[in-house]
């Protein structure tokens, strides 16, 4: 019977962060983003992948690496790749870079996907679509749209008909204002350290 699985994102070069190593393999809480995201997803789903390119270097093992499509990169061609990988009955898709969004709350989210083809939390009005539920459904729309050439991944995701979580709505599961920080820049790093260390919801 298919269950959960778990998509995480882990292509990101690290580029703007200057370390030197890819962003999956920046220092966090005496690990690294990608062994903490990877902690992340295993407490809330039954299977797990990471999608990365073929030629990023990643401590994971085979059978949990998916490569993105060829010919193709950036987080969609990530979130098709994951969703084609395994079979299920509904997906977490979650981005490296989210330290502070924990497995309750994405649990907690997924409560929500019922019928829905996806299920969107959308902190100060902005989507995220890398830490959002999928239906199976959810993965021919979004592999039409990256065939068309098109590899915006928020407005594919906004095409979708999806539950939308609002402030309120995140607010009522725990989830504060930084919750959502991403993590692209040192500064970036070093606010999320901060506030995990102050229980990273404020």
């Amino acid at each position: 019977m298919a269950g959960t699985l778990g998509i995480l994102l882990a292509g990101g070069r690290g580029t703007r962060l200057g370390l030197g190593v890819p962003k999956a393999l920046a220092p966090w809480a005496g690990g690294t983003l990608l062994s903490h995201a990877l902690a992340t997803l295993r407490a809330a789903c039954d299977d797990v992948v990471v999608v990365a390119p073929a030629d990023l270097e990643l401590p994971v093992s085979p059978d949990l690496r998916v490569a993105d499509p060829p010919g193709a990169a950036g987080p969609l061609a990530g979130l098709v790749a994951g969703l084609s990988a395994r079979t299920f009955a509904r997906a977490l898709a979650l981005g490296v870079d989210l330290p502070l969004v924990d497995a309750g709350l994405l649990r907690a989210i997924g409560d929500r996907l019922g019928d829905h083809l996806a299920v969107v939390p959308e902190p100060g009005g902005r989507p995220q679509p890398l830490a959002a539920w999928y239906a199976p459904a959810a993965a021919p729309p979004l592999t039409g749209v990256l065939a068309r050439g098109d590899r915006a991944l928020v407005s594919a995701v906004e095409a979708l008909p999806a539950l939308r979580l609002g402030d309120a709505e995140l607010a009522a599961l725990g989830a504060g204002s930084d919750t959502f920080l991403n993590v692209n820049r040192r500064d970036d790093l070093a606010r999320a350290t901060v506030l995990a260390g102050a229980g990273g919801r404020s």
